[in-house]
């Protein structure tokens, strides 16, 4: 094992790395270096990478306390489940009820790399791979559908 510290400094050189390749990559296709995760215009639905001793992830949190608005988006997502789907080429985890470590509960629906320990650097590209292909997938995904997830489709037709 390693101290506190040591762990820190591994968690934040994973994170630097990770933001590095992103940003040469985004630049290379000519989008920004930052990834929408929190800016997405809706206030209660975040994109989201997740790295532990186990897995990574990316997908989508539905955080609010106000349970009616977040069953509606989630709802809402349900109801584009194929075309999400398909659009990240695989299926995914669907969880109106995800409790994070640090005991907050969310709804999730994501996708996941097994395998992965943000202490063992051995993993890092794989899971620097999987959630750069991933998250570009999402954020494609949500700006194609985002007013739909915002207004629902009767605002839309209108």
């Amino acid at each position: 094992m390693f101290s506190k510290e040591d762990a820190k400094q591994l968690r934040e050189e994973f994170w630097d790395q990770f933001k590095e390749l992103s940003a040469r990559r985004r630049a290379r296709r000519r989008l920004p270096g930052n990834w929408m995760l929190t800016h997405t215009g809706i206030k209660a639905l975040n994109l989201r990478f997740h790295v532990d001793r186990k897995v990574a992830q990316v997908g989508i949190d539905l955080e609010t306390r106000n349970m009616d608005k977040r069953i509606e988006l989630y709802e809402k997502l349900e109801a584009l489940k194929k075309l999400l789907e398909e659009a990240m080429e695989a299926p995914m985890n669907w969880e109106l009820d995800y409790v994070r470590e640090n005991g907050k509960s969310v709804s999730r629906i994501y996708l996941q790399k097994e395998n992965i320990d943000i202490y063992n650097k051995e993993t890092w590209s794989r899971a620097h791979q999987f959630m750069y292909e991933n998250m570009m997938k999402l954020e494609s995904f949500y700006r194609e559908y985002n007013d739909y997830l915002k207004y629902g489709p009767q605002q839309i037709e209108k």
